[in-house]
């Protein structure tokens, strides 16, 4: 197994019914503070969530790493 590093941006929402929201994504670059607060601030104002918290960090992994088929040529 070798070590990958993912970024990753996570999102959690709680909606007017107390109900628990989350998103986890993948990401090539951080999104900005004000790129978040531009996702969620609108949404607490409308009524639509009650309050959310966003982070985003990288994460290493330990994956297996492909392995040629013994029957393909290298070119």
């Amino acid at each position: 197994m070798d070590p990958h590093v993912f970024l990753i941006f996570f999102s959690v929402i709680v909606l007017p019914d107390g109900e628990v929201k989350t998103l986890s994504k993948n990401v090539v670059e951080c999104p900005s503070e004000e790129v978040v607060y531009e996702m969620h601030v609108p949404k607490v104002q409308r009524g639509e969530i009650v309050d959310w918290a966003a982070a985003c960090k990288p994460i290493t992994v330990l994956l297996e790493s492909p392995t040629k088929n013994s029957n393909e040529l290298e070119t």
